[in-house]
């Protein structure tokens, strides 16, 4: 009998039975038998033993996991059913109380059934009861019955009348609610616009005070800079006026310069009669240069050649001819000096006229410099025009919107009235555009046609 064990070795421990574990006990007892026949029995001897121990006690072990499991699956057979049953229970309990619910349905409807069919019987026997007084009626009274229902039906008639004129009452006045409401909301919006026109006309009247003020400013600039001009144009002519002071000055020292060194004792007499006539005009540009400054003059000229020592005879006549030669020395020194100042002042004045005759130096006259500030402010106000036009355009869009919305939001008119209303926009219409046609702020085009025979017709 040929085993093949294959399956018992390939399952997993938990899945093996007792019948894999003698299929493996097979298959192991044919290895032995070839294992014998080939080496003799010597070498299983202590082997066999052993196995079979094993063999048993994984029988023992496979059989113990079989009755584990069956052992599972018995209790979770019974945890299923006590669930089941528990459901059972439940949906019991719940047809109870439904039933609970309407069977008292049930009992509310019957007892109202029974209430009503008790009223029923009351209405029927108070009918029966009716019923029975008018067949006992005398023959006269069918007539006082036609006369007080007559009565009755003309009272009816008369409030049926009332009600349908207090209803028409009702309707004309809601109707003139109704035009109240849409003049109230025109109104509203023209209050609305011209509130709008209003606020631009502040902002236009803020934004024409700045542009003042900055005007204003502008001017006081200008003139502050016209007298800054002036200013330098009066120095540059007392400077000129200096200048041609101080040239006939250098003239008259040279002339007067020689004769103070080489002059002899009848001169030195006539000394200071010459140095005072001489020296004067060198002296006083030199005094008008140097801005009266005393110290200065003592220390260049010395204080006996100072215009306030130069009245004194007296001291002039303490000096000798050597003094005299170095006054003279000092005196070139100073018309040196003097015609070096004269000289730069002379080429800085060519230079300044040079730059004046030059066509492409970057010079600015007054006339230009105010013509640039009116092209500025021009460009401001138009740029403040466009900015005004621009915000009553966005004005205009969103008054259009906000007339639509009203419009789609206002209730159906109701039915009017017989007596035809006057509406407020017409009023609204006369009163405004009319007047503007006569005084000729708008022009009589033939769009207002519409407007006359709407006025013609109210």
């Amino acid at each position: 009998m040929d085993v093949s064990p294959s399956g018992a070795f390939v399952k997993i421990a938990a899945d093996l039975t007792v019948v894999d574990v003698y299929d493996i006990a097979a298959a192991l007892g044919q290895e032995f038998e070839r294992i014998i026949d080939q080496h003799g029995c010597d070498t299983l001897a202590r082997l066999m033993p052993k196995v079979v121990r094993l063999l048993e006690l994984l029988e023992v072990l496979v059989s113990r996991g079989s009755r584990g499991a069956e052992t599972e699956e018995l209790r979770l057979e019974l945890d299923r059913l006590r669930v089941e049953r528990r459901d059972r229970v439940e949906q019991d309990r719940r047809h109870q109380q439904e039933l609970e619910s309407v069977e008292d349905t049930w009992r509310g409807e019957t007892q109202e059934l029974l209430s009503q069919v008790s009223q029923l019987q009351a209405q029927n026997k108070s009918l029966l009861a009716r019923l029975r007084d008018a067949s006992s009626w005398p023959a006269e009274e069918p007539s006082e019955r036609e006369g007080s229902s007559e009565k009755h039906r003309q009272v009816v008639t008369r409030l049926k009348e009332a009600l349908e004129q207090q209803r028409d009452e009702i309707r004309a006045r809601n109707h003139e609610l109704e035009l109240r409401n849409e003049d109230v909301e025109a109104l509203q919006l023209q209050q609305h616009r011209l509130m709008k026109v209003n606020q631009d006309l502040r902002h236009r009247m803020s934004v024409l005070e700045s542009q003042g003020k900055a005007l204003i400013q502008q001017r006081a600039e200008l003139e502050a800079l016209v007298q800054a001009r002036q200013q330098e144009l009066q120095k540059m002519s007392q400077r000129q006026d200096g200048e041609g002071a101080l040239r006939r000055g250098l003239a008259t020292a040279k002339d007067k310069a020689p004769h103070s060194c080489i002059g002899s004792k009848n001169e030195k007499d006539k000394l200071p009669e010459s140095a005072a006539v001489g020296a004067c005009p060198v002296q006083s540009s030199l005094w008008a240069e140097c801005a009266m400054d005393r110290d200065f003059l003592s220390r260049c000229c010395g204080p006996a050649e100072s215009p306030a020592l130069l009245t004194t005879p007296t001291h002039n006549h303490m000096h000798n001819s050597k003094d005299e030669c170095i006054r003279g020395m000092l005196q070139e020194d100073l018309l040196e000096a003097e015609h070096k100042k004269f000289g730069e002042g002379k080429a800085e004045e060519e230079r300044y006229n040079e730059d004046q005759k030059d066509p492409n130096s970057p010079c600015f006259t007054l006339q230009d410099l105010q013509a640039v500030l009116q092209e500025r402010n021009e460009l401001k106000a138009q740029l403040f025009i466009m900015q005004e036009e621009l915000a009553y355009y966005r004005n205009e869009e969103q008054e259009e919107n906000l007339v639509d919305i009203v419009a789609r939001s206002l209730p159906p008119p109701l039915p009017q009235s017989s007596e035809p209303q006057e509406s407020g926009i017409k009023r609204l219409l006369f009163t405004a555009i009319m007047p503007m046609v006569a005084a000729g702020l708008i022009s009589d085009d033939p769009t207002l046609l519409p407007i006359r025979r709407l006025i013609s017709f109210v």
